[in-house]
């Protein structure tokens, strides 16, 4: 008996012991290796989004001294090479060459120097002094929070930053395809943790066109381009015709939003991804908006705004048009709304049950964003029609569908 119970306990050990090595071998992501000389750089990918990391910590500057130490202050090189790992990449189309690098431990610093391969001898004419960078950033961050990230950005104002107190950024580069590039990074603790390489790029698109107004009147509007984080990247002011026109650098497989703005018109937005634009020369110049006039008591289909499938969860692509919405309540306090959800249930009978529930929950969540935003709750009113109102009685496509699952704003007149 006390024999079957001690193996019974041994067996219980191990299969404990197997256990914990099994889950725990996940807990940390794997390293990726280092290469501390330039004629051993490790090759970055050519795909027009890249990230190489984390990477083991690197050790001094390898074999061959590749950076030669600097006694005065330099914009163009490093004082010395201490612990470095060298990259190169080439490149995969015109743009501008975007690069973060994030250390894994925030303590640490790291500098970097990107330069422009010249030929076979590039490695040995650099060992020489014989190149000058093409950006670098040389200095450390004297934030107290938050993690180090130095690079390449677009919005930066110097390609070359030296040591000392400083900017995190230099300025993005313009690159042509098929150019090849050597970063060298430079972890100025020699008892670092590691970092990650980020590569990307932004291409350079036109937009332009007119805005009018519901009765083809043109509207001076105000159109800008944000992105994702609601940070602008480019704003234009139509003139007395209605129409536009601006450049903007935008990065490949991301979404960005064009708004349109007037004082006394609703809001209208549109998503923009670069895709779109490969077969127009990455230039639209024809797009054409209607800005209806805003007045209390009428009601406006909110676009722009769709939720997770089978959830009343905001996609987060809804965030551009309800920040305009925001905006526009923020800057007209007079102004007070009524959000309506409405959804496609033609099984259901129409505003009650289910459906009434799931326009409601629609409602509320957009109701709940603008409270997020600043919107006093007391100036909006969140309400469901269910399926009552629906663009498409019988629904033949999931683009009838979707426009029956909608959000409309309602001005409130000043009696209600």
């Amino acid at each position: 008996m006390t024999r079957n119970c001690t193996c019974i306990f041994i067996f219980s050990l191990f299969f404990l012991y197997c256990f914990s090595q099994k889950h725990t071998s996940h807990s940390t992501p794997a390293t990726l290796p280092v290469a501390p000389d330039c004629k051993n750089a490790i090759k970055l990918s050519s795909a027009k989004k890249a990230i190489y990391g984390p990477t083991v910590a690197p050790k001094g500057f390898g074999k061959v001294l590749d950076i030669k130490a600097c006694d005065k202050q330099d914009i163009f090189t490093f004082k010395k090479e201490r612990n470095s790992a060298w990259y190169y990449f080439i490149v995969p189309d015109d743009g501008d060459v975007i690069v973060e690098i994030t250390p894994v431990n925030p303590r640490n610093d790291y500098d970097f120097m990107l330069f422009k391969w010249t030929d076979s001898c590039f490695c040995d004419n650099l060992k020489q002094s014989y190149l000058l960078p093409a950006r670098t950033n040389l200095s450390h961050s004297d934030k107290k929070q938050g993690v180090p990230v130095t690079g390449l950005a677009a919005d930066a104002e110097s390609g070359f930053v030296a040591e000392g107190v400083g900017e995190e950024f230099s300025k993005s580069l313009t690159v042509k395809k098929g150019e090849k590039y050597y970063l060298a990074v430079d972890n100025v603790h020699p008892k670092g943790d590691g970092h990650t390489v980020k590569l990307y790029y932004l291409k350079e698109i036109t937009l332009g066109g007119i805005v009018t107004d519901e009765k083809k009147r043109p509207v001076e509007a105000t159109v800008w381009l944000e992105d994702m984080n609601e940070k602008i990247i480019s704003a234009v002011k139509c003139g007395a015709d209605g129409k536009y026109t601006f450049k903007a650098k935008i990065k490949d497989d991301e979404y960005y939003t064009l708004l349109y703005t007037s004082d006394s018109s609703f809001t209208e937005c549109r998503q923009i991804i670069l895709s779109d634009f490969v077969k127009t020369n990455y230039a639209q110049k024809e797009l054409r908006t209607t800005l209806l006039k805003l007045v209390k008591g009428n009601k406006y289909k909110f676009s722009g705004i769709s939720f997770q499938k089978g959830t009343v969860r905001l996609l987060p692509s809804s965030y551009p048009a309800l920040n305009t919405l925001a905006r526009l309540l923020l800057k007209s306090k007079d102004l007070r709304i009524q959000i309506e959800g409405h959804i496609n249930n033609p099984l259901v009978a129409a505003n009650t049950g289910s459906d009434k529930i799931l326009g409601e929950d629609m409602a509320k969540e957009v109701y709940n964003y603008l409270i997020m935003k600043g919107v006093a709750n007391r100036r909006m009113i969140p309400v469901s029609y269910g399926s009552l109102y629906m663009l498409y009685e019988k629904p033949k496509s999931l683009e009838e569908i979707e426009a029956n699952n909608r959000i409309e704003i309602f001005f409130l007149p000043d009696n209600k």
